[in-house]
């Protein structure tokens, strides 16, 4: 019997199939731009068959559920929901911020420290959120908002720990690392894409904590994105509207 567990909201399209013990048979990552689409059902089958596991047999999903890419969060937890539904067992629902956190929990080993992460959002944004790792365990969360990049940065010195300068994990694009030139001297930057190898084993380790909702039956309707963010549409509706233009 296993698990099996998948995030697409981000650049990195994560699946895994593992034990509920936390012991990952199988670990897949594709960094394919806006490739996800025509990767999913693929890596899904090619993770079961390297980890020798049936579909079957699967006794528990979890998926990732954003923030991050609108069209990516939606075919992950719309593929989750599907099987889930398909093979009459529970669906664990995990917040991908929490889920890149941990996958950059090998710099919080030796003594507890936070860890930032950052989504680039647009608009001088981010989502973002605060954790607390020790031992490499997540210890403590915050839920995911979205601010302005530099208002991001301010809440760093406030987030040292023991005199260790916290962990900061990001996706931003090259053409907008400038955003990033506020960083306070001393924090431990991680680029996501060198990070995100550890996907699949953070969402194992998530779902099978218990510590997350899970959805059976009908309550599996209720499973949603995290977005966010109005859509880029919604976005640009409120601004015309606010600029008294007609929809």
């Amino acid at each position: 019997m296993g698990v099996m567990v998948m995030d697409t909201a981000t650049d990195a399209l994560g699946v895994g199939i593992g034990a509920t013990d936390g012991t990952l048979y199988t670990g897949v990552v594709q960094r394919v731009l806006r490739g996800h689409s025509r990767l999913l059902q693929p890596t899904l089958q090619f993770a079961l068959q390297s980890s020798g596991q049936e579909v079957v047999n699967l006794q528990q999903l979890g998926v990732g559920i954003g923030p991050g890419s609108y069209t990516g969060v939606r075919m992950g937890v719309a593929t989750a929901k599907a099987m889930a539904h398909t093979l009459g067992v529970p669906l664990t629902t995990i917040p991908t911020l929490d889920a890149i956190a941990l996958a950059a929990g090998h710099t919080c080993i030796a003594a507890p420290r936070r860890v930032l992460v950052l989504l680039f959002a647009r608009r001088q944004r981010a989502f973002g959120a605060w954790f607390s790792l020790d031992k490499g365990m997540l210890v403590a969360r915050e839920d995911a908002t979205v601010r302005e990049v530099s208002s991001w940065l301010a809440t760093i010195p406030a987030n040292v720990i023991a005199g260790r300068a916290p962990v900061c994990v990001h996706d931003f694009p090259a053409a907008q690392m400038g955003q990033l030139d506020g960083m306070p001297d001393g924090v431990d930057v991680i680029e996501w894409r060198y990070a995100s190898g550890g996907l699949p084993q953070a969402l194992l380790r998530l779902t099978v904590t218990g510590s997350y909702p899970f959805f059976t039956g009908e309550r599996l309707h209720d499973v949603a994105p995290e977005y966010a963010l109005p859509v880029e549409a919604e976005a640009k509706l409120q601004e015309e509207l606010e600029r008294g233009g007609r929809a």
